[in-house]
């Protein structure tokens, strides 16, 4: 049954905690179903490649949603409920294909081997893939065009560099560390993952990714002034939640043994200041 089948999802995203479901829980119920469903499959996705510790089963998991994705474009018959929810959304809002081929390209970058220092050129294609891809389903959930993608390269790139500062010490205990290369260039500091965390210039390293950050949610912000205020009221406010972590790192000496995170006081103040200013 439908009903069944977003609750099962709802479950997903909700267990997920994350600061997201403010913003798509405001959506009216077919444009918050639709998210519900693209988010859940991010989270999926991302779990297997973060959760299952054998290569080749990470890899096979992947692959093989890589062919159910494939399935609901093709017109079969949907197997999960997740899958029954992504089809809907895909019909609903025209979502395209290599989006969501695109985010498992990430996620089997990090199944394949542990992204550790990667060039610019693959940590740009890395954030475009987890993170751009994702905005730019979204958006066609939110009613916007292909020419307002540029709002969601920026948030998207603004999102995944945030990320990177703020689960640093999470990531490293899995093996990896995606801290470009040309981060590290800059103050002479050596690709050694297992020397990285002691390195006196890593704050700075830090702060030179989370102003990379800021640029581009302010890019955003430009662009967001092109678009109708009520259809982007979702991610301005997952935009809020961010720069609320971003604003909690920026600028300061971060503790890495302390992940920063939004607590429920903070993000019900948050919220409301946001629709008083809107």
């Amino acid at each position: 049954m439908p009903v069944d089948d977003q609750i099962a999802v709802q479950k997903i995203v909700k267990k997920s905690g994350s600061s997201f479901f403010w913003g798509m829980n405001v959506l009216k119920s077919e444009k918050k179903r639709a998210m519900f469903s693209i988010y859940a499959f991010c989270r999926v996705v991302d779990d297997i490649a973060d959760e299952i510790k054998d290569k080749k089963i990470r890899k096979a998991r992947l692959k093989d949603w890589k062919l159910r994705v494939k399935g609901i474009f093709n017109s079969e018959k949907p197997k999960s409920s997740l899958e029954k929810e992504l089809k809907f959304a895909v019909e609903e809002f025209k979502l395209k294909e290599n989006d969501f081929l695109s985010i498992i390209d990430g996620m089997m970058m990090d199944a394949n081997q542990d992204i550790r220092f990667p060039s610019k050129q693959t940590f740009d294609l890395y954030c475009d893939r987890v993170a751009v891809a994702v905005g730019y389903l979204s958006i066609k959930v939110f009613g916007l065009e292909d020419i307002n993608k540029k709002y969601a390269f920026y948030l998207g790139r603004a999102f995944q560099l945030t990320n990177i500062v703020r689960d640093f010490t999470e990531d490293l205990k899995r093996g990896r560390c995606y801290i470009a290369s040309n981060y590290l260039s800059r103050y002479g500091v050596k690709k050694n993952i297992k020397t990285i965390v002691n390195e006196p210039k890593l704050q700075n390293i830090f702060q030179d990714i989370l102003k990379d950050a800021e640029n581009y949610c302010n890019q955003a912000t430009m662009e967001s002034k092109q678009i109708e205020k009520k259809k982007i009221l979702a991610p301005e406010i997952m935009k809020t939640f961010y720069k609320a972590i971003h604003s909690k790192m920026y600028n300061k000496k971060i503790n890495l043994g302390n992940k920063i995170k939004l607590g429920s006081i903070e993000k019900v103040l948050i919220l409301s200041l946001f629709f008083v200013r809107y």
